[in-house]
């Protein structure tokens, strides 16, 4: 089966792991490690992938799904965001951020 989302799944599997609370005591922690770890065309990727997901319009059971059964995502959102279309939208933000300067890499 082709994986539609290459770059969500490599974020989600390196990034988002059974152990990712060994990394960060938050997730945005992780994903602020992620920008520090990736190429600026990497980056742009996840968020283009993240932006095609959040035009579906998945039911928050469908998000949930995918996310925990096709990505590899061991964060359990829910436990601290209204829905996974309120933390995928906040991971944008993160990767939209001022303070990723990619000129320092």
């Amino acid at each position: 089966m082709e994986n539609k989302y290459p770059e969500l799944f490599q974020f989600f599997g390196c990034y988002f792991h059974q152990d990712w609370m060994c990394e960060s005591t938050e997730p945005d922690g992780v994903v602020r490690a992620f920008v520090s770890d990736s190429v600026p065309q990497t980056i742009e990727a996840v968020k283009k992938e993240i932006s095609t997901l959040l035009t579906m319009n998945f039911s928050e059971d469908a998000f949930r799904e995918f996310l925990m059964d096709e990505m590899p995502c061991n964060y359990c959102y829910w436990m601290e965001w209204e829905s996974a279309e309120a933390w995928l939208n906040h991971i944008l933000k993160i990767l939209n951020s001022d303070n990723v300067d990619f000129d320092e890499r």
